[in-house]
């Protein structure tokens, strides 16, 4: 059948209107794509090039190296090495499964707790981010995991430097250590000093001159194919390196000091009398800071923890001590210049002292007789002091003791440093609401009751003694300090009178630390012999030191300075629990005295002897 003209120009005028419709259609999708290429390559050209190029060019952070450490003789005390690492990208890797093959391959190194440690630290880190695990690999090591590398996809091996301690305990609590950077860091660290970087200074010199060690990071630009390997260097700013920093500490001296305290908990701190500086400050126990550097395991911190000599306390600046007799010189010279007694003053002591009511023995059951003030340092007789103790009063020992620097911080360059506690009337009413009495001030004058310093306290004082009255600040980092001032002396006779008497202690043959003084021959040495009560005793009771248990002996403490005339050293030490000062603790000092003058061919003294 075929079909009318009408027919034919209808569907041409349909065929025409599709076409038409089809075109506009056609025309609009294209216009709409141009416009998006348009929009895309070159309204943001800019941006689409920079993104581009961040896949291709990336930047990374070089960590600057950590500054060395050195004693005063240029001996390393804190170096950095290098060593095999492993790295971890997040993003491109399984990372709960690789740290757990990593964990059976490594079982010694990444332990379970170690391991659950770092995933939750990794998990508020950035993911596009390089990590560093939190331990290395000697060469045998690295090579089984590159063996294996293939199982372990976003985990690289690399190396980095390392801080390495070689004298490890010995130095742990003065140089101090460095630990991983955790969050309660991140709160005060500067993000961009320490991108890059994984430790930060935990203690000792490490956190008191971080600023000064850390140094600043720098950055290279990289190229980078498709895989994410580095195809080339584009531009490198090089990191700059931290500052090396020398202590006054004499390795040699710090090592002797150990070596006499045979790991019984106690400690020795050893001054140069006359700038300050900080020769030797053992704390023993000690402990391998080494532990620390990547994150000790929790084994290893719990057996430190529960360790009963305690070996993490900084025991020279943190450890408080009743100071016992070793204040008796610095009580002496203060009766004396304020003009309470003279040096010809004496008692008779029988062996006690009765006031109010109450009996205050001294250590000699039987006493010592007549005595002044010579003999009361020399033997050192404690009913002398109850008795001039009681007539200058708590004020003004007080203010007499702070003037060598006790009940006061000393200011040196450690943190964590105690302030010890020399009491007054105002004192114990702020801090006790209650008042002052007098029987307090008899034990007070022999440096029980309240009193407390610490081992670095003791050895300023002592420093201060040999100078005639020059306030050093105890330092160990190799710069001169200023002196803080200098004590007024009214009449120097009196200051001799005490150092002669001191002379005595070691160089009489009723001296209390006579044994210990025939130890520093050719040289004199002045000192004073000191015992703290840790357990208080009824009246009736006598001290038997083998029927106590040794957590309950007194400590034994000890204090001098050496040549007497020239003094190049000054020593405090505490043996703690070890009974009587003269038996435990002046050998010691003695024994480091003699050691450094030696050391530092220091020639024998020449002529009498001072007392």
């Amino acid at each position: 059948m075929s079909r009318s003209p009408l027919q034919d120009q209808t569907s041409r005028q349909l065929f025409k209107r599709r076409l038409w419709w089809a075109a506009g259609l056609m025309t609009v999708a294209f216009s709409v794509l141009f416009g998006r290429m348009f929009y895309l390559q070159v309204t943001l050209y800019d941006k689409y090039h920079a993104l581009s190029e961040g896949n291709r060019i990336s930047i990374e952070i070089i960590p600057p190296e950590r500054g060395r450490i050195y004693d005063r003789n240029h001996v390393l005390l804190a170096d950095n090495q290098p060593v095999f690492v492993l790295e971890v990208t997040p993003e491109k890797a399984e990372v709960e499964a690789g740290l757990t093959r990593l964990s059976a391959l490594f079982p010694y190194k990444f332990d379970t707790d170690r391991r659950d440690r770092f995933a939750r630290w990794l998990r508020y880190q950035k993911p596009f981010k390089h990590y560093l695990l939190p331990f290395d690999l000697d060469e045998t090591e690295a090579a089984r995991f590159a063996a294996r590398a293939w199982q372990f996809p976003g985990f690289r091996l690399t190396t980095r430097l390392k801080r390495v301690y070689p004298y490890g305990s010995l130095t742990a609590h003065t140089v101090g250590y460095v630990g991983r950077i955790n969050e309660k860091d991140l709160k005060t660290l500067d993000p961009t000093r320490y991108q890059g970087t994984l430790v930060v200074g935990k203690s000792g010199i490490e956190k008191q001159y971080e600023d000064r060690l850390m140094g600043q990071p720098g950055w290279r630009q990289v190229e980078t194919n498709a895989r994410g390997r580095v195809v080339r260097v584009l531009e490198v700013h090089p990191p700059q390196k931290g500052e090396d920093i020398t202590l006054t500490l004499d390795i040699r001296l710090q090592q002797k000091a150990y070596e006499l305290l045979r790991s019984r908990p106690g400690a020795i701190v050893a001054l140069e009398p006359e700038t300050g500086a900080v020769l030797a400050m053992a704390s023993s126990p000690g402990y391998d800071a080494n532990l620390f550097v990547d994150g000790i395991s929790l084994n290893d911190y719990r057996a430190l923890l529960q360790d009963p000599r305690k070996p993490l306390i900084n025991r020279p600046i943190a450890g408080v001590y009743p100071p016992g007799s070793t204040i008796k010189p610095f009580v002496a010279l203060t009766a004396l210049e304020r003009g309470i007694v003279t040096a010809g003053y004496s008692i008779f002591d029988p062996g006690y002292f009765e006031y109010s009511g109450h009996t205050y023995r001294d250590w000699k059951r039987w006493g010592h007789g007549r005595v002044n003030m010579h003999k009361a340092i020399r033997e050192s007789c404690d009913t002398y002091f109850y008795q001039v103790g009681l007539k200058m009063g708590i004020d003004m020992i007080h203010d007499g003791l702070s003037q060598f620097g006790f009940g006061r911080k000393t200011g040196i360059d450690l943190p964590g440093e105690r302030r010890g506690l020399i009491p007054n009337k105002a004192w114990k009413r702020a801090a006790l609401d209650r008042p002052w009495y007098n029987g307090e001030t008899v034990i007070a004058s022999i440096g029980q009751g309240y009193d407390l310093a610490t081992p670095v306290q003791l050895a300023r004082a002592t420093a201060i003694l040999a100078n005639r009255g020059t306030q050093v600040v105890p330092h160990l980092l190799d710069a001169p300090v200023p002196p803080e001032g200098h004590i007024e002396i009214r009449n120097r006779r009196h200051w001799e009178a005490v150092i002669s008497a001191m002379v005595a202690v070691l160089h009489d043959p009723h001296g209390t630390a006579r044994k210990a003084g025939k130890m520093i021959l050719p040289w004199h040495m002045a000192g004073k012999t000191g015992t703290a009560q840790v357990k208080g005793l009824r009246a009736e009771e006598e001290y038997d030191e083998s029927k106590i248990p040794e957590n309950e002996r007194d400590h034994a403490l000890f204090i001098g300075f050496a040549p007497v005339n020239k003094p190049r050293i000054a020593v405090s030490v505490i043996v703690e629990h070890g009974g009587g000062g003269s038996k435990a603790a002046a050998p010691l000092a003695a024994q480091l005295a003699r050691y450094w003058l030696e050391l530092n061919h220091v020639p024998p003294e020449r002529g009498g002897r001072t007392h």
